[in-house]
Formats: C-alpha cells, sequence, structure tokens
C-alpha cells in the first residue's frame, strides 16, 4: 500500500519542498507572464465579428422550360459557400471596402473622418506590404518614417544592426513622392497634428490572401435547412458589418446577372426565331390572301384536308427537332470545353435527358469533392488521383451521353423527312389549284404553329427572369455584437499567469533534477548510510565570538546541546572528538568552536585543539590574545605541552592552537609527537575536541581520524556536493576508523522555522 503522502510514486512532501525551494523564481516567472501578457494585450487590438444568415430556395420544380436550372435537383449549397469564398466575388466587395491602405493614430486604426488620404500607390516592394509607416506632420508638408515593431526594434539594438528608413525630407501633400520602397500621393484633407500611421497592404489579391481568406468563415446552420452563416472577423466592428451586406450583395448581384444573361441569351435566340417566323408568317398569309382574290373559292377534298394536316404536323415536327439539334450541338461546345454545367442544364430539361442530367449532378458533386479535400491534400495523394479517374469516366459518360442523343434526335430528322415525302407523293397526284392551296394552307398553318411555341416560350423565360431575383434571400442582416470575440482579457491574464507558474515549478523541478549540492538531510540519507548525529543552523565563521557563550538560550545554542546529548547517547563512552567538512565554508571552525564552548558549560572538561594548520581562525574565535606558541611548536619540539594550552579568561574550556603557520603542514601533522599529546591530554581532559581541515582539501585530516574516537563531518545545506557525500560511504568501510558521523548545517532562515 502506497504511503498517504505519495500519489502514483510521486512523493508530495519532496515536491512541496521544491516548490518552496524555488518560490520565488516561480513567482516570478508568474509576475513576468502575466506582465508581458498585459503588454501584449495592451498593444493588440480587440477583433470583433459580424455575421448575416442567406437562405437558398429552389426554382420552382413544375416551371421546367427551356430556361429552368437543375434547380429541380437539391440545391448544392457546398456550390454556394466555395463561391462566396472566391476571389472572384471577394475582389468586387473589395472595390466597394477599401482594404488597400489602413490608418492608425496612437495605434488604434481610424475608419472615418480620415485626415489624409493615401493613392496612386506603384513600385511597392513585396517585402514592405503590410508595414506601417508614420507620417509625420511639418508646416509645409510632412515627413515619413519606418515603424518597426519593438521585438525588431529591440533586435537591432542587441545585434547592432541599423534598420532601414526613408531619408529624412520634407515631402509636399497633393504630389507624387518617390521613395526607395514605394512611390505613392498623399492628399491633406482636413488639419491634424498627431502623426498617423500608415499600413499599405497592395493589390486586392495579396489583401484577400493574407486579410479576407483567414477573417471570413461561411457555414450551414444545419444539414437540413438551405440556409448559410456568412461570419467576418475584424478589428473594427463597423467595417466587419459593412463588409459582410456588401459580400451578399454582392453575391446575389452577381448570381441574378449570371443569370439574366443566360436568360438573355435564350431570348435572344427566341427573338431571331420569332423574326424569320413572323416573317413566313406574313409571307403565308399574303399568299392565302392573293390566291383567294386571283381564284375561285374552292373546297378542298376529305383527301386534301388529310394530306394538310398530316404535313403540317410533320413540319412542326421537323421544325422543334430543328430547334433541339441546335440546343444538342451547343451543349457539345460547352461540355468540350469547360464543363459548364449552368450552361448545360437548361438544354438538358428541355431535351428532357435525365440519365444524363442525374451524370452531371454526380459530375459536380464530385468536383466539390475534389475541391474540398486539395486544401488539406496534395494533388498527388491516392484520393485525388481516385477522384480525378472518376471525374474523366463522368465526363467521358456525359458525352457518350449527349452524342448518342444527337443521333437520335438526327435519326428522327430523318425519319421525319421520309415520311414527309410519302405525303408529298401523294400531294402531286391531286389537281393543281387543289394542290397549290394545300401547299399555302399547310405553310401558314405551320408558320402559325411554330410562332405561337416560340411565343409561348419566350413569355416563359421572361418568367423565368424576373423569378431568379428570388432565388436567395437575406433571412438576417450583418449583426455584430459590439464586444470583442474570444476569450475575455481577465481570463487570459489570469490563464498565462498560470501558464507562467506551471512554466516556473517545471523549472524549478529541472533545476532541482540538475542540482548537485545537498538540499536536506533526505538527500543524505539516500546517498550514504553514515549515521546523522544533528542538525545545527549555519552561522559565518568571520563572528568573531562563540555565540553559545553570549546567548545560551537560543535556539542556535539549543540545537548544540541536541548535538551534545546525541553524541553521548548513540556513542559508547568516547573521548577524542574529530570534527571536519567536505570542502572550506561549510562551517567547520565555528562549529567546533561551539561545540567544545557546550561540552564546557556542562561542567565537563574540555579541550579544543585547531589541527587546520594551514587556515586557523579558532585563536580569533575565543577572542585570545596574540599567541606566541601552538601546536606547531610542540610538533617541532618547540615548546612544552604547558606552552601551549590556553585558558580562556571567562570560561573553564582549555584551547591549543595552531601558533606559527608551518611551511610543512602535513609532515608535521605525521609527527610521532602527535599520537603521544593525545594520550597525555587522555589523561587530563573528559573530551578532546579536535578541528582538523577540510577533506577534500588535505591528507592530514585522514591521518589524524585514526585516532579520534568519532568522526563528525560536516555537510551544509545547498552547498555540500552530493559527489562528496556518498564517498563517505568508502570512508565509512575502511577499519583503522572507529566510528564516522555527520552533522547536517542547515540554513539559518530554514532553521528558524523548523
Amino acid at each position: 500500500m502506497k504511503q498517504h503522502n505519495e500519489i502514483e510514486g510521486i512523493n508530495i512532501l519532496e515536491a512541496l519542498k521544491v516548490i518552496r525551494l524555488y518560490k520565488w523564481s516561480i513567482i516570478g516567472m508568474g509576475l513576468l507572464f502575466l506582465g508581458a501578457t498585459y503588454l501584449i494585450l495592451s498593444i493588440k487590438q480587440p477583433t470583433y465579428s459580424s455575421y448575416a444568415i442567406v437562405k437558398i430556395k429552389n426554382s420552382d420544380k413544375k416551371n421546367l422550360s427551356l430556361s429552368s436550372y437543375i434547380d429541380i435537383k437539391k440545391i448544392n449549397i457546398k456550390e454556394d459557400i466555395a463561391l462566396l469564398k472566391t476571389f472572384y466575388i471577394n475582389d468586387k466587395v473589395l472595390n466597394k471596402i477599401n482594404y488597400t491602405v489602413q490608418y492608425f493614430i496612437n495605434g488604434k486604426e481610424i475608419y472615418h473622418q480620415i485626415p489624409i488620404h493615401v493613392d496612386h500607390i506603384e513600385r511597392l516592394e513585396s517585402n514592405f506590404l503590410g508595414k506601417k509607416v508614420t507620417l509625420i506632420p511639418q508646416k509645409d508638408g510632412y515627413k515619413l518614417k519606418i515603424s518597426y515593431p519593438a521585438l525588431t526594434q529591440l533586435k537591432s539594438i542587441i545585434t547592432g544592426t541599423p534598420l532601414p528608413q526613408i531619408n529624412n525630407r520634407l515631402f509636399p501633400y497633393k504630389k507624387s513622392i518617390t521613395t526607395k520602397y514605394f512611390t505613392i500621393k498623399i492628399d491633406k484633407l482636413s488639419n491634424f497634428k498627431e502623426p498617423i500611421e500608415i499600413k499599405i497592404n497592395g493589390d486586392h489579391r495579396y489583401v484577400y490572401e493574407n486579410i479576407i481568406k483567414k477573417n471570413l468563415h461561411i457555414t450551414q446552420v444545419d444539414t437540413d435547412v438551405p440556409l448559410i452563416k456568412i461570419s467576418y472577423n475584424d478589428t473594427l466592428q463597423e467595417r466587419a458589418t459593412n463588409y459582410i451586406n456588401t459580400l451578399t450583395e454582392t453575391f446575389i448581384e452577381e448570381s441574378i446577372q449570371t443569370k439574366s444573361e443566360q436568360h438573355n441569351k435564350i431570348l435572344q435566340f427566341i427573338t431571331h426565331k420569332l423574326d424569320a417566323m413572323k416573317e413566313e408568317l406574313d409571307k403565308s398569309e399574303r399568299e392565302l390572301e392573293t390566291y383567294r382574290v386571283s381564284n375561285e373559292v374552292i373546297q378542298p377534298s376529305e383527301q386534301a384536308k388529310v394530306l394538310i394536316t398530316e404535313l403540317s404536323k410533320i413540319d412542326i415536327s421537323l421544325s422543334e427537332n430543328q430547334l433541339k439539334v441546335s440546343l444538342v450541338n451547343n451543349i457539345m461546345k460547352f461540355i468540350k470545353g469547360s464543363y459548364h454545367l449552368d450552361a448545360i442544364a437548361p438544354s438538358l430539361m428541355e431535351l428532357n435527358d435525365q440519365p444524363t442530367l442525374e451524370l452531371i449532378s454526380l459530375l459536380q458533386k464530385t468536383q466539390l469533392k475534389k475541391k474540398d479535400l486539395l486544401s488539406e491534400l496534395t494533388p498527388k495523394h491516392p484520393t485525388i488521383i481516385t477522384l480525378n479517374q472518376k471525374i474523366e469516366t463522368l465526363k467521358r459518360k456525359i458525352i457518350s451521353n449527349i452524342k448518342g442523343l444527337q443521333r437520335h434526335i438526327a435519326q428522327k430528322s430523318k425519319n421525319l423527312k421520309s415520311l414527309k415525302k410519302t405525303y408529298e407523293a401523294k400531294l402531286k397526284k391531286l389537281p393543281t389549284k387543289e394542290r397549290e392551296l394545300i401547299n399555302i394552307k399547310r405553310s401558314y398553318k405551320v408558320s402559325s404553329k411554330i410562332y405561337n411555341f416560340l411565343l409561348e416560350k419566350q413569355a416563359e423565360n421572361e418568367i423565368a427572369k424576373v423569378a431568379t431575383l428570388s432565388n436567395y434571400k437575406v433571412i438576417d442582416k450583418a449583426y455584430g455584437n459590439f464586444k470583442p470575440i474570444g476569450v475575455s482579457q481577465k481570463n487570459i491574464l489570469i490563464a498565462f499567469t498560470f501558464l507562467g507558474i506551471i512554466l516556473g515549478i517545471i523549472l524549478a523541478f529541472i533545476r532541482n533534477a540538475l542540482n548537485n549540492k545537498i538540499r536536506d538531510k533526505s538527500d543524505i540519507e539516500k546517498l550514504t548510510s553514515v549515521p546523522i548525529y544533528g542538525t545545527i543552523p549555519f552561522a559565518k565563521d568571520q563572528e568573531p565570538r562563540v555565540e553559545v557563550y553570549h546567548n545560551p538560550n537560543t535556539p542556535f545554542a539549543e540545537s548544540y546541546r541536541v548535538l551534545r546529548t546525541n553524541l553521548q547517547l548513540e556513542m559508547d563512552p568516547f573521548q577524542i572528538l574529530l570534527i571536519s567538512s567536505t570542502i572550506h565554508n561549510e562551517g567547520k571552525n565555528i562549529t567546533t568552536a561551539n561545540l567544545g564552548a557546550i561540552f564546557d558549560m556542562a561542567n565537563y572538561k574540555t579541550i579544543v585543539i585547531d589541527l587546520d594548520l594551514r587556515t586557523p581562525t579558532l585563536h580569533k574565535l575565543f577572542e585570545l590574545k596574540p599567541i606566541s606558541k601552538g601546536i606547531t611548536h610542540y610538533l617541532q619540539g618547540d615548546a612544552s605541552l604547558s606552552e601551549i594550552i590556553h585558558h580562556l579568561p571567562k570560561h573553564s574550556l582549555h584551547l591549543i592552537p595552531v601558533g606559527k603557520i608551518p611551511t610543512n603542514p602535513s609532515d608535521l601533522i605525521l609527527s610521532s609527537r602527535l599520537p603521544e599529546l593525545l594520550n597525555l591530554l587522555k589523561d587530563r581532559y573528559d573530551y578532546i575536541i579536535i578541528n582538523s581541515a577540510p577533506l577534500g582539501r588535505a591528507t592530514d585530516t585522514r591521518h589524524i581520524m585514526q585516532f579520534s574516537d568519532i568522526n563528525l563531518i560536516l555537510v551544509r545545506e545547498g552547498y555540500t556536493q552530493k559527489s562528496y557525500v556518498s564517498n563517505l560511504n568508502r570512508l565509512a568501510q575502511q577499519k583503522k576508523f572507529k566510528e564516522i558521523g555527520i552533522v547536517f548545517i542547515s540554513d539559518e532562515r530554514s532553521y528558524e522555522l523548523l
């Protein structure tokens, strides 16, 4: 079972220690993200959104006239969405909504009452598109300065690379000026004093690709409802609304214009035929009238009446079939060219070629699917290749169907002409006057029938032309909320502040993992089996006094009492205690002095020996006057024991200082007089405390350690390297040393919190 302070292998207490250790850097990272986010939000202009709803209605399915669209099928809304996104439509909108030049004052864009007007933009460098130029008003003109983002300016300062600028000269208004980057003309429309930033976006294609496309969003409201939602995002609410309104108006106007042009072509064709047929009808009427005036009116026989009726039917069928021949020939021209489905559909409806209509509908859907996929896939993707093959197959089938229809119509014309010859042969057997009357009446009847037929078609197409006005309808005009879109600035600030704190915590754990210094006692326990006898606070060696003497009732003094008690309880009776450290500045000298003093304060007869021959310090801590002889004199044979033992003026603690710093400290330590000295002191003192050099600095200490009953190694929090602590294991395994222990030196501030 996992311990209560661990979750899935994560030690919560350890994590909290790391966070506590690096708390200020974590807080600093959070504040840094907060400040940076606030700065960015204060510079960045808010974005607004506006949208409109457009309904797409089906054409009247009952009106299957020559000009009827393929709308008898379900409207393909994807095609309308794709059309609304095209540059073709948006280019017309950009003629009315100006994006070529934008104007800013104090970082905010202005849309109305702009005091200047920029036009005649020429020779604009491509890398200058979208950049800002600051116009600085002068008494008799203006000056221009290129505006650079703050990061670009900072980079320029750091690298020492100057940013390109326009020559600092005075330019006149209402005249074309030429700089290194562009040629423009600026007109002054009203007086102004503040500098104006001008952003030149280039032509409509650049504006469409870099501004319009990423801000224009068109979707179907519901898959079962023919409604399209057209939305647009902009830094100016009013311009977003104007753009949507203009786009919907342009789209509807373009749709009406396209359909009107198609209807006009058909009406022109019908009108031309009507004019020709009117002449034929007038001619037939005149011939019939002339014949009646110049000849006696005769009544045709029953056989003649039958011939008139049948021949009239054949001539009418031939005329109608000839119209179909014209239609199918036009279809072949379009189908072999651009596959303009809107032009093909009306003719196919008139020809009643339902199978081909279905193929065209399938072709249209396949082409739209390919277009959608090309936004994510390359032309060489297997799916695109498969769709291309399907499109080519459908085109071949459509062409094959229309060719078959063309042959069928031609065969029908051939059959009608053959049948007409049969009746004309019978007509020749009739008397001359009766035959002439039959021909004249037949001609008149055929002309009248075809003329009426064309008049009917003309009326149908005139009605259809008017009906196109209602194919699209704006349900909701452009509307935008005056509240900026996206997450609120407050939420963004909170989110990025937490992100900074989280990043700070991550960095804290990384720093902690890379840290090779001892942080707390748990690190020591993980690295070595050497026991820890106590924890004492760190105090700087330069303090020239023994603290436990001056303030015996403080937590500092109490920590030394705890260490003394631990040593006496956990160790067999001992006399000689050696204190060392892994490296310099771990608090060895101050620890030795205070530990000796704490034993003295418990009325133990104690002597402290300073065997750190290279950097003697204890005599300063005990505030001794300049000494003449010390341990070096004794080891050299230049002094007796009584000459090197110094008594503290106010305490019973004794001290053997270093004395003169020797030139050969290692040789003196190896002297046989050292163990002799320790044996003499054992008989006189309860405890002998030795202050030796750091282990990592000299080999002297290892020699002295074999004479001591316990060797205490100091490990300082946040200072001692982990590798030094792990090396203590090898030291403890050496049999020549009796006992090795550790004293943890904690940071004084953290100690006060314990």
